[in-house]
């Protein structure tokens, strides 16, 4: 796989997913029975029955796996051929330890496969180096803070993973894990939290909600990641969506129902300088099609699952983008 160094063939278009709590109203998922708005079934009723509107939408795309780096780094963006995404920031007081995947806070969509595929990293104080054939050395030419790295992604006719290195001075090193998924499947996933209303006590969450697929190997996506030194705290009221980070990712067509999401999350509740901590701890499958756990909010065909726990639920969307409409 050849790398990429021509940046003029990146649009301007930059798309932040920022750290924080959505609190969820009346109107925020279509209605409380699940059915989308009327226009949504007027659309569908133009349509024979033999028309088929739940096909998934399908492209060319590059999943990141995984990110590390024996430096401190402030920033980062993913390009690919036309769009940007943040993908990182480093939060107030995080600590980044080396050879430890780093918490992504992105990509807010889905990174395309049809051109380069470009890592772009700011960092205070960093020194990277290059000779001329674009390979990493210690000795001539230095970015101060800034650098990026691109590479070749239209090559595999099958998914495949690659890890990427970058040197730089002072014997610094990231690493990037990816696959390129020549045929995927766009995936959002969307975690809410429906609990008891304890409008007079503070509530705070952490812990982990992951993606598992056949196709990332050992690995797996970290839609949500936070110790329990750095909490979130959860609005006043009794629902909220997390902020994941990232949203949406690639699955292989074919295989985009070998899906599981392993939710583990520990929520705190205070009230008089006493905590109560509850853990809300499943895997919900997803490898195989359940119609009845689905509905259709044109262009999306959406997946909802529930798990109770004492009076508190949590509740998982998985969301497809729908050909037929792109």
């Amino acid at each position: 796989m050849s790398e990429v160094w021509d940046w003029n063939m990146y649009g301007t278009k930059l798309k932040f997913h920022g750290w924080f709590i959505n609190t969820a109203n009346e109107d925020g998922d279509g209605g409380e029975d699940g059915d989308g708005g009327e226009d949504d079934a007027s659309f569908a009723a133009e349509h024979s029955d033999d028309e088929d509107l739940t096909e998934v939408s399908i492209l060319r795309a590059v999943q990141v796996l995984a990110i590390r780096a024996n430096f401190r780094i402030s920033r980062m963006d993913a390009h690919d051929w036309y769009q940007s995404f943040v993908i990182y920031v480093a939060l107030e007081g995080e600590v980044q330890e080396e050879g430890k995947d780093l918490v992504l806070a992105g990509p807010c969509g889905i990174l395309h496969a049809y051109g380069a595929f470009c890592l772009e990293v700011f960092t205070e104080d960093l020194v990277f180096t290059k000779d001329d054939k674009g390979s990493s050395t210690d000795d001539e030419g230095s970015w101060g803070g800034h650098f990026r790295r691109g590479w070749d992604v239209t090559e595999p006719d099958e998914v495949e993973e690659f890890t990427q290195t970058i040197y730089g001075g002072l014997g610094r090193k990231l690493e990037i894990t990816y696959l390129v998924i020549p045929e995927a499947v766009e995936t959002y996933v969307e975690v809410r939290l429906n609990l008891k209303d304890f409008s007079s006590r503070s509530r705070s969450v952490y812990g982990s909600v992951k993606a598992v697929a056949i196709d990332y190997g050992s690995k797996n996506v970290n839609l949500f990641s936070f110790e329990r030194g750095s909490s979130l705290s959860l609005p006043c009221g009794s629902t909220c969506i997390l902020p994941l980070g990232p949203p949406a990712i690639a699955l292989p067509k074919g295989r985009q129902y070998k899906l599981h999401i392993e939710v583990d999350l520990r929520v705190i509740t205070t009230c008089d300088s006493q905590e109560e901590d509850k853990n809300l701890k499943f895997c919900l499958d997803c490898s195989r099609r359940i119609r009845s756990e689905e509905r259709l909010e044109l262009p999306r065909r959406i997946r909802t699952q529930k798990r109770e726990f004492d009076g508190d639920q949590v509740e998982v969307k998985v969301i497809w983008a729908l050909a037929k409409f792109f």
